[in-house]
């Protein structure tokens, strides 16, 4: 027998869930260079992911993506730990010969993205940040209704 408890959680992860959906839409949308978007939870698991090339992903085996996932998330919680001494983290840069990868950090974990070279990193890490830190607001904003 479900309870209301049960009920509204899974409501919530619900929500959660779709406006993952939205933020990985939103991100991939905001410059046509974004090849890949996802969301990894702090465990390094992909929760939600979008794409418009996937070349660049299905070039990996399933666990060098696992790897991959779980390495970035690693790399952004070790960042973090230097969050009071040195300021907190807005996002981090790797650009590789054949593309850039960018990495986020989300209340619960973190996005990580893969773009072209061609793109100008400041300002589409820029974009990104202003598109996560909406989601956050309007999460956070929804959860406290």
């Amino acid at each position: 027998m479900m309870t209301n408890q049960n009920v509204l959680m899974q409501t919530s992860n619900l929500e959660r869930s779709l406006e993952l959906t939205r933020l990985c839409q939103d991100i991939l949308t905001s410059n046509d260079r974004i090849y890949f978007v996802t969301v990894i939870n702090k465990n390094g698991r992909s929760t939600e992911s979008k794409f418009r090339n996937e070349r660049i992903i299905t070039k990996l085996k399933s666990h060098e993506i696992e790897t991959l996932y779980i390495q970035r998330a690693l790399q952004s919680a070790l960042t973090r730990d230097f969050d009071d001494s040195l300021g907190s983290l807005d996002f981090i840069t790797i650009q590789r010969e054949t593309l850039l990868e960018f990495i986020f950090p989300l209340s619960n974990g973190i996005v990580f993205v893969m773009a072209d070279l061609e793109v100008v990193s400041r300002y589409l890490a820029k974009t990104i940040s202003f598109i996560i830190r909406d989601f956050e607001w309007r999460f956070r904003d929804s959860c406290s209704v």
